[in-house]
């Protein structure tokens, strides 16, 4: 009797927290709106200028700006003088002080409102959304709807208002860059604007972790990691090295001095368990190709059934169920991997929503219970992928999809839509493609095919 009411109580707080969202973000959006209007109403009223004429494609500021562009000298001659006007004006509110202090009650406030005029006038300009993660303005992002770009308009504001001379000149350069990016879409768009982009792509990007093929020398990693003496393995991991980019280098140096601790003439296999440094080990020396990552619910809900539906010669007819779903806003593309017969049986319950657990086995001697949420590596059968990946073709499959967008919109009672998959059908393309290569090299050089989950972007 009492679950009900837990299961009440449950739903009656996620309510409550939706709601709070809710309100945060608008009273945050109220504040950014608030914000943008008094920078531009302040400039206007001390200054005496247009902030937004500086910005103007077709104003003086742009185009003397690029009349010069990669002149230094030049470009230090000819600044505008609404330019070197703003520049006084907008350094001026730091007032006696050396540069800006964000602990100052005043400097605070012309900072925010110079990142919500930098965040919202791009917004208006070319569309797009807010993305405000946390507290603190200087991690809130406006992403583009026209193109995949996420700017953070506060930190730009700090690092402007920080860099002094020729900072201004730097803010009409960005602006007038990301103008550029949304014409040359627009171009290839066949001169429409073209809204591709909702807040949730850029959610997730932040929030929905990754995952990753790998392909792997496993006969290699274990002689490694189980038989050879530290020594051998220490050695192995410098000859792998120099093959590494810089970034990589620190991590090398940790794992050679953790190993450095061990019993140089034993297997370390017989000296540790640690699943850490197994994966660090595995990938220095061990490692021959990996996928780019991807968003794991892209991944199962979109990427492996389009693997199922292989290239379709035909669509089935729309039922009402279907046209329902098209009513709801569902991705074009999400809507044909979901109403197109698969070509290829997947085992629903299986990993992926694909693969049967038969065909999967731990990369770790000490155990087989696998924690792949957490980030353990799980060593795939690449027999389940191969007849789907050899009839893969991505251009097929993107001009099918092509032909389903008209199917769907030759329907007299489907709704008008745009096409807003097609973004997404050229990212499953890609990472279709990926995979295929990666699992054609896996066989040809015999190595396991490995899938792990990475933690989001950021």
């Amino acid at each position: 009797m009492s679950k009900p009411g837990k299961e009440s109580e449950a739903a009656k707080k996620l309510a409550a927290d939706e709601e709070a969202n809710r309100e945060r973000f608008e009273k945050a959006i109220t504040e950014l709106r608030e914000g943008a209007y008094r920078f531009s109403s302040r400039a206007r009223s001390q200054a005496n200028i247009v902030v937004e004429e500086l910005i103007d494609p077709e104003g003086e500021c742009v185009a003397t700006i690029a009349e010069v562009e990669g002149d230094a000298g030049a470009l230090a001659l000819s600044m505008p003088l609404d330019l070197i006007q703003f520049d006084t004006w907008l350094f001026g509110q730091i007032g006696d002080k050396e540069e800006l202090d964000l602990k100052d009650e005043a400097h605070w406030e012309i900072w925010f409102d110079f990142g919500a005029w930098l965040g919202e006038t791009l917004r208006r300009r070319h569309g797009g959304h807010w993305l405000l993660m946390g507290e603190d303005a200087r991690t809130w992002r406006v992403g583009f709807s026209k193109v995949m770009l996420e700017i953070a308009p506060f930190l730009f504001a700090e690092q402007l208002m920080k860099m002094g001379s020729g900072a201004l000149r730097k803010m009409v350069s960005e602006i007038e860059r990301i103008r550029a990016q949304h014409e040359e879409q627009k171009q290839r768009d066949g001169g429409k604007e073209v809204d591709r982009f909702l807040t949730q792509h850029y959610v997730r990007m932040h929030t929905v972790p990754l995952g990753q093929w790998m392909a792997v020398d496993f006969t290699k990693i274990i002689h490694l990691w189980g038989t050879a003496p530290v020594k051998e393995l220490i050695a192995a991991i410098r000859e792998s090295q120099p093959r590494l980019p810089p970034q990589n280098q620190p991590v090398v140096e940790q794992v050679v001095a953790a190993l450095g601790k061990a019993n140089q003439d034993k297997p370390v296999a017989e000296q540790t368990k640690d699943r850490g440094l197994f994966e660090a080990v595995a990938q220095i020396t061990s490692l021959r190709r990996v996928t780019a990552p991807i968003a794991i619910d892209i991944l199962e809900r979109v990427v492996v059934p389009a693997l199922h539906v292989g290239i379709p010669d035909k669509f089935p007819p729309l039922d009402e169920d279907d046209l329902a779903g098209l009513r709801k806003g569902v991705e074009l593309f999400v809507f044909f991997v979901d109403v197109v017969p698969h070509k290829y049986q997947a085992d629903d319950a299986g990993f992926l929503g694909s693969i049967p657990h038969e065909d999967l086995s731990t990369p770790y001697a000490d155990r087989n219970v696998l924690e792949i949420g957490k980030g353990d590596w799980v060593v795939v059968n690449p027999k389940h992928f191969l007849p789907m990946l050899a009839e893969l073709d991505p251009k097929k499959l993107l001009d099918k999809y092509d032909e389903f967008v008209k199917y769907v919109a030759a329907n007299p009672d489907a709704p008008r839509r745009r096409d807003d998959g097609r973004y997404l059908a050229e990212v499953v393309a890609r990472s279709l493609t990926d995979l295929k290569n990666l699992v054609a090299q896996a066989a040809q050089e015999k190595l396991a095919l490995v899938f792990r989950l990475l933690p989001p972007a950021g």
